[in-house]
Protein backbone atom coordinates (compact mmCIF):
# COMPACT_ATOMS: atom_id res chain seq x y z
CA UNK A 1 0.00 0.00 0.00
CA UNK A 2 1.25 3.52 -0.81
CA UNK A 3 2.57 5.69 2.01
CA UNK A 4 0.47 8.75 2.75
CA UNK A 5 2.26 12.07 2.27
CA UNK A 6 2.59 14.45 5.19
CA UNK A 7 0.82 17.70 4.20
CA UNK A 8 3.47 19.65 6.17
CA UNK A 9 6.17 18.34 3.81
CA UNK A 10 4.38 19.14 0.55
CA UNK A 11 5.56 22.26 -1.30
CA UNK A 12 3.89 24.08 -4.14
CA UNK A 13 5.21 24.04 -7.68
CA UNK A 14 6.07 27.73 -7.29
CA UNK A 15 8.16 27.04 -4.18
CA UNK A 16 9.93 24.15 -5.89
CA UNK A 17 10.69 26.22 -8.98
CA UNK A 18 11.91 29.16 -6.91
CA UNK A 19 14.23 26.87 -4.95
CA UNK A 20 15.69 25.53 -8.21
CA UNK A 21 16.19 29.06 -9.58
CA UNK A 22 17.95 30.19 -6.39
CA UNK A 23 20.25 27.15 -6.39
CA UNK A 24 21.13 27.61 -10.05
CA UNK A 25 21.81 31.32 -9.64
CA UNK A 26 24.01 30.70 -6.60
CA UNK A 27 26.05 28.05 -8.44
CA UNK A 28 26.42 30.24 -11.52
CA UNK A 29 27.60 33.16 -9.40
CA UNK A 30 30.15 31.02 -7.54
CA UNK A 31 31.54 29.45 -10.73
CA UNK A 32 31.83 32.89 -12.33
CA UNK A 33 33.41 34.49 -9.24
CA UNK A 34 36.00 31.71 -8.97
CA UNK A 35 36.83 32.04 -12.65
CA UNK A 36 35.81 28.47 -13.45
CA UNK A 37 33.30 29.49 -16.09
CA UNK A 38 32.01 32.87 -17.24
CA UNK A 39 28.34 33.72 -17.49
CA UNK A 40 28.86 34.11 -21.25
CA UNK A 41 30.26 30.57 -21.49
CA UNK A 42 27.28 29.29 -19.53
CA UNK A 43 24.84 31.09 -21.82
CA UNK A 44 26.53 29.59 -24.89
CA UNK A 45 26.38 26.11 -23.37
CA UNK A 46 22.70 26.56 -22.51
CA UNK A 47 22.04 27.46 -26.15
CA UNK A 48 23.94 24.35 -27.33
CA UNK A 49 22.01 22.11 -24.95
CA UNK A 50 18.69 23.64 -25.98
CA UNK A 51 19.49 23.18 -29.67
CA UNK A 52 20.49 19.58 -29.03
CA UNK A 53 17.25 18.89 -27.16
CA UNK A 54 15.15 20.48 -29.89
CA UNK A 55 17.01 18.46 -32.51
CA UNK A 56 16.44 15.21 -30.60
CA UNK A 57 12.76 16.05 -30.23
CA UNK A 58 12.24 16.12 -34.04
Amino acid sequence: MAKQLDPKEIVSFKELLMSEVLQSEALINLLDRKGIISKQELLEEMKRVQASMLKAKD
